[in-house]
């Protein structure tokens, strides 16, 4: 068959039109399939539904709220151009009194460009309680964070932080701080009160200062457990001026006895006041009397042990006169121990002075412990002489 020109140009353009939509084909084929993996997956129980937009809901993550540390992490989500803008990452309260709680706010706004999920806020500690009624942000939505600090129980420049964690990829992670100075309704100096050595027959005599706030505060009563040793004496101050305050100052005079026994004291206070917000509290008073008799050292420090830990330590009594006496006994309760003591005289003729050895093994587990060695004499109002041991233990490591 004889092909014109005319025909041969026909053919072309069929031809043509064949591969063209060939590939039109091709191409649409495959844009379906990426349409198909990119799609998020239908939830369980959706199957089926309409939705206006095509693509299946999401599932909102619930905000959290934890306190302390330890805390569960929250899992990562979907990624998002979404950002947490923080109008200040530092907020105070100014100055208030310890017994008022304060509320501060901490203004936000989404300036990214997809939502913002707020899946976790972790303040560093249960003073400080974050609320943040809504959990999602639209873009360019603004938000408020109120934040309550409970000043209870604290004193002068207060700072907490409080993490918070989001969906975005830009940044999950923020925190910011919560800043405050607390005043104390009450405040008492010093907090305990230490006297110095004391020789048996002889008085002693150190005082708290106890400031109020408001006119007419009064310590109406303060009493001792160890009331053979320690006598306590209210004393009205008046009004004064402290830190560039007026405030009303109550004295508490404490007095070691003259009748008081050789040997390591300790006691409490109680304070009764007609402050509502502290209407009762304790102070701590340490103190020693000294005889003949001298203890060396007078607290023993057990140091660093766990549990299978042998170990042996030496306390040595003398009389500072040297005179002859005998240490009838020597013993400890404590439940962290299994120990012997014994006491040998340094000279068995003159019997002026005494080694006294703890010996034995760590028996229980404890992070720290505080017990009290007892030793028994003849001396007169020497007869029970305290030796304080100290340690820190631990359980034994396994490999």
């Amino acid at each position: 068959m004889k092909l014109t020109t005319r025909h041969l140009c026909a053919l072309s353009i069929s031809m043509l039109g064949l591969i063209s939509g060939a590939s039109i084909a091709q191409t649409a084929g495959a844009a379906k399939e990426q349409t198909k993996s990119t799609q998020p997956a239908v939830e369980p129980g959706h199957e089926g539904h309409n939705h206006s937009n095509g693509v299946a809901p999401t599932t909102v993550r619930p905000i959290q709220t934890q306190a302390g540390h330890g805390a569960a992490q929250p899992v990562a989500g979907p990624s998002a151009r979404s950002i947490l803008l923080f109008k200040e990452t530092t907020v105070s309260t100014g100055q208030i009194l310890d017994n008022e709680p304060a509320v501060v706010e901490f203004k936000f706004k989404n300036t990214g460009s997809e939502d913002l999920e707020i899946q976790l806020i972790k303040p560093a500690c249960g003073c400080t309680v974050p609320d943040m009624a809504q959990k999602s942000y639209k873009a360019g939505e603004s938000g408020v964070m109120k934040v309550t600090f409970d000043p209870s129980g604290k004193k002068g420049p207060i700072s907490r932080q409080i993490t918070i964690y989001t969906n975005s990829t830009t940044k999950p992670v923020h925190t910011i701080n919560l800043t405050s100075f607390v005043k104390p309704v009450v405040i008492t100096e010093p907090r305990i009160l230490a006297f110095d050595l004391t020789q048996k027959g002889h008085s002693a005599t150190k005082e708290f200062k106890i400031y109020g706030r408001f006119d007419g505060f009064k310590v109406s009563r303060a009493t001792t457990q160890d009331s053979d040793t320690f006598g306590v004496e209210i004393i009205d101050g008046g009004k004064v001026e402290k830190d560039g305050e007026e405030l009303w100052l109550q004295i508490i005079r404490v007095s070691i006895l003259e009748s008081a026994k050789p040997d390591s004291h300790r006691t409490e206070i109680t304070v009764r006041t007609n402050e509502e917000h502290k209407k009762i509290f304790s102070l701590a008073v340490v103190g020693r009397v000294i005889g003949d008799l001298e203890l060396t050292p007078v607290r023993m420090t057990m140091g660093r042990l766990v549990v299978g830990d042998e170990f042996e330590r030496q306390v040595t009594m003398r009389s500072k006169a040297g005179n002859a006496f005998e240490i009838k006994s020597v013993n400890s309760i404590n439940v962290v121990l299994d120990a012997t003591y014994t006491a040998e005289p340094v000279d068995a003729k003159k019997r002026d002075e005494w080694v006294i050895t703890v010996k034995g093994t760590v028996a229980h587990p404890a992070q720290r412990f505080n017990a009290q060695m007892n030793v028994v004499t003849d001396v007169a109002d020497e007869e029970m002489m305290t030796v304080q041991m100290y340690g820190q233990l631990q359980p034994k490591s396994t490999p």
